[in-house]
């Protein structure tokens, strides 16, 4: 034989059930006989050292370090994806962190915003406290006039005052003519002598005058007394109603307040409650940092740790490499044992058709069982029919049977007796009958009752569901509206964040601006600073001119550069405070952007608090209502419930008494039967005893006929009564 370091390499083709030891030798040995080698086993001799470096290693030969190198790999993979799964979890841990301080940030703007919106509310309940108390002040003093009614008094005195003063003035005219007619009088005494009935006439007169001036006067004194007690009538029955009025206000007011402070009590306790919360949720923040840090500091090391994994995979992928280039020179001996494998398919086919032709055969011998089978069923049938006539013939000869034994009975006395007493058994049957029909008749009466109860109690129950039907649809309305009320929140919310970001960018806006003050503030001081060293430059450099003019007097060309340089010096600082005026105008307009952006800011966050009450109070009504409805339908549903459980309870009843009332009747009914079988007891024992009596007798008839033969005696026996009672043979 030739060595094996020049034998070809070897083909070789088994199947897959049939197990391959193969073993591979790094030396070449000689060959070895076939009867040496052990059974089950193949020895492989690989070709030279040379070829096999060129080709392939043996350690990638080898199977169990293919095993352990796939073992790692799994692990590895296994590993990894755990890691990345740890990661993820991580990740997703971390991203549940963000978002609860999101939420947590959200919360505690909420509460900001609505401490801010508490403190403004109470802001205004104090200014209306303030507001009312003045009020109540300004009405004590004025004694609770209002500005309408007091001008209209007002008027009404002028009108009646000047009135008054007109008929004052008519009044001392008079008296004025009426002195001027006494000095004329006085006159015409001294100058003209009269005669006493003139003077007499003239006394009267002027008596009568003045009598009737007195009376006008007191009339006016009259009239200004009534008009006075009638406007303090007046003025006391305004203030009497004011009065009222302003008491009631009082009382209202003051329940307003004490609403207010009860108010304003359970506003701080929820502001404290809110502190309490938000004192917590710091708390719960700083963990949450906490375990952020720690969860970045296990990032890292994850990072670390998937990195010296990544290294190892790649070496993982070099090994797999060339494990698949090995796996491609197997390719080949692969492919040559799938050809022997087809062939044995293809003998396996033929084998399948084989079998499928018996099972074919085997079907037609169990189908022609089965029609035998069924001949026999039909067999088995047939004598059933038999038996159960044979039954019948049976059933038939027993009730024949009976009725001659029940021929006998009425052939013997003794069976009389036993027949009445059976029929005493019968009456009292019959009353138990009766009476048993009886209860089943107050029964059937209280089934129907109860039947037309439950029939009554399901119309109900069908009235109520088809009433708890638009409840239903009311709750689902119900629910459709605060879903819609949800999405209108929604809105408002992103309206709110979009207000929100608009503040923010007027924020930065105005942050912007201020930076650009401050640059601006810079710049001046810059050149303020500049413009003062310029000066000390020029103050300098006017001290050398004085010095220079003292010398020399050829000092006048620096002169002229130097006016020439404060003249350039002035036109920078009209320049400069130029640009500071227009910097100022622009801080004025920036000023003024910021004050109107804050009022719109005022305006905004006002009309988010109305909305957000508006909201508040809308999805409590909601709530509201919706638990109403609930406890409608609770209520309702509860009531079906004990209607229903109350007629379970009474059919329960009545299924009890219906039973308790059967086994009454079975127990009767066994009673019965047992009295029934006694009675056929006794029956049969004095059948039996009349018969041995009967046996008796006549095997005495028999012995005595035989032993006095046909003598005086046996004529006796037989006209004895004995003889007569024996029945005919």
């Amino acid at each position: 034989m030739k060595d094996r370091s020049s034998t070809p390499p070897l083909h070789v083709h088994v199947d897959e059930n049939t197990p391959v030891h193969v073993h591979i030798k790094k030396l070449p040995k000689p060959s070895a006989t076939s009867s040496q080698n052990p059974p089950h086993c193949l020895e492989i001799t690989p070709p030279s050292s040379e070829k096999l470096v060129s080709v392939m290693r043996l350690s990638d030969l080898s199977t169990e370090d293919d095993d352990s190198g796939h073992c790692k790999m799994n692990r590895y993979d296994k590993k990894i994806d755990s890691l990345m799964n740890a990661v993820g979890c991580l990740k997703s841990e971390v991203k549940m962190q963000k978002g609860e301080r999101q939420m947590a940030k959200r919360f505690l703007e909420e509460r900001k915003e609505e401490l801010e919106e508490v403190a403004h509310e109470l802001a205004e309940t104090e200014h209306e406290n303030t507001v009312l108390r003045h009020n109540i002040e300004r009405m004590k003093e004025e004694k609770d006039f209002t500005i309408l009614q007091k001008k209209h008094l007002q008027q009404e005195k002028e009108c009646l005052m000047s009135k008054l003063v007109e008929a004052e003035m008519d009044g001392a005219a008079a008296a004025k003519q009426v002195m001027a007619l006494k000095d004329t009088i006085g006159k015409l005494k001294t100058e003209k002598q009269m005669t006493c009935t003139d003077i007499n006439t003239l006394t009267r007169q002027k008596e009568l005058l003045l009598q009737k001036l007195s009376t006008f006067e007191e009339t006016n004194r009259t009239l200004r007394d009534l008009l006075r007690e009638q406007h303090c009538k007046e003025d006391s029955e305004r203030l009497m109603e004011q009065q009222g009025a302003l008491l009631k206000r009082l009382a209202e007011a003051d329940s307003e307040k004490a609403r207010l402070l009860l108010l304003l009590q359970d506003k701080d306790k929820e502001v404290e409650e809110l502190l309490q919360e938000i004192q917590c949720e710091k708390a719960q923040a700083k963990t949450a940092s906490e375990l952020s840090k720690s969860m970045e500091s296990m990032r890292g090391h994850l990072q670390a740790q998937l990195r010296s994994k990544e290294a190892e995979n790649s070496r993982l992928c070099m090994q797999i490499k060339n494990l698949e280039r090995s796996g491609n020179q197997h390719k080949a001996e692969v492919e040559a044992i799938m050809e022997q494998l087809k062939e044995l398919k293809q003998k396996g086919d033929r084998d399948k058709e084989s079998l499928k032709k018996a099972i074919r055969a085997q079907k037609e011998r169990a189908e022609k069982s089965e029609e035998y089978a069924e001949q026999l069923h039909v067999q088995l049938a047939d004598k059933d029919l038999y038996v159960a006539e044979a039954l019948s013939t049976l059933e038939s000869w027993r009730s024949r049977y009976n009725q001659v034994v029940k021929d006998k009975g009425d052939l013997e006395l003794e069976i009389i007796v036993l027949n009445d007493r059976v029929t005493d058994l019968v009456n009292q049957q019959q009353t138990l009958e009766e009476k048993m029909r009886e209860d089943r008749d107050s029964l059937v009466e209280r089934l129907h009752r109860q039947t037309a109860e439950y029939s009554a109690f399901k119309l109900e129950n069908e009235r109520l569901k088809a009433s708890f039907a638009p409840m239903e649809d009311k709750l689902n309305q119900a629910h459709l509206e605060v879903q819609q009320l949800k999405a209108s929140v929604k809105n408002y919310e992103g309206m709110i964040d979009n207000y929100k970001s608009q503040v923010m960018k007027t924020r930065l806006e105005a942050d912007e601006v201020a930076a650009q003050l401050e640059r601006c503030d810079k710049e001046n001081k810059i050149l303020k600073d500049e413009m003062n060293k310029e000066i000390e430059a020029i103050e300098h450099q006017g001290d050398k001119l004085e010095m220079a003019r003292e010398k020399h007097q050829a000092s006048q060309k620096e002169n002229k550069q130097l006016s020439l340089k404060v003249d350039e010096l002035e036109r920078k600082l009209e320049a400069t405070s130029a640009q500071n005026i227009e910097f100022l105008q622009v801080i004025a307009k920036r000023e003024e952007a910021i004050h109107q952006s804050q009022l719109r800011l005022e305006e905004k966050t006002r009309e988010c608090g109305t909305l957000a009450r508006q909201l508040e109070s809308a999805i409590e009504d909601a709530r509201r209502q919706v638990e109403q409805t609930k406890e409608h339908a609770l209520s309702k549903e509860r009531a079906a419930q004990n209607k229903i459980l109350d007629l379970e309870t009474q059919l329960s009843r009545t299924k009890t008494e219906l039973s308790q009332l059967r086994r009454s009747r079975d127990d009767a009914d066994r009673r019965y039967q047992s009295r029934l079988q006694d009675l056929k007891d006794r029956l049969e024992q004095s059948e039996s005893t009349n018969r041995s009596m009967q046996n008796y007798v006549q095997f005495l008839k028999s012995s005595y006929a035989n032993v006095f033969g046909d003598g005086p005696y046996s004529t006796f026996l037989t006209s004895s009564p004995i003889r007569s009672r024996s029945p005919p043979a």
